[in-house]
């Protein structure tokens, strides 16, 4: 029993994608491509070693060009993580924050230590700007406008 180079060309396709959806680094999906290309022309080309050639070439060529301009467009996008996303937001001040003292803030329904950027009391009420993170505290400088909005 044997298989024709089609069918064996479509089995390796098939793997390196069950492979693909193994992993997230988007690596074996362009072998998957390059096997499905060689499966449609390996009706012209019978040399099993030139199949091959033509799968290895095609298929790094693939990974070689989406891997430049992923990772191109990767550096071009500034990710937010939850912390480096509360950096500039408004909070207000629940427990008055002491010069030197950590005091507390309310941030999108969550409570924070917070100690003041410029080492100045800010009462309970005051609406404060969160300049930093340091460790589980929040660095922050009141907001002379009450506008949360901004």
């Amino acid at each position: 029993m044997s298989i024709s180079m089609s069918t064996f060309w479509l089995i390796v396709a098939i793997i390196f994608g069950v492979g693909e959806l193994m992993t997230t680094s988007l690596t074996l999906i362009w072998f998957s491509i390059g096997a499905l290309i060689v499966m449609l022309i390996s009706i012209f080309i019978e040399s099993i070693l030139w199949q091959v050639v033509v799968f290895a070439v095609i298929s790094i060529t693939l990974l070689v060009i989406a891997t430049k301009y992923l990772v191109d467009r990767d550096r071009e996008v500034k990710y937010n993580t939850n912390l480096q996303g509360i950096i500039s937001q408004k909070a207000i001040v629940v427990e008055d924050i002491e010069p030197y003292e950590s005091g507390v803030v309310k941030l999108n329904g969550e409570e924070w230590t917070a100690v003041s950027k410029d080492e100045l009391k800010i009462e309970k009420g005051k609406v404060v700007e969160i300049i930093e993170i340091e460790g589980v505290k929040l660095i922050v400088r009141e907001v002379t406008s009450t506008n949360l909005n901004k």
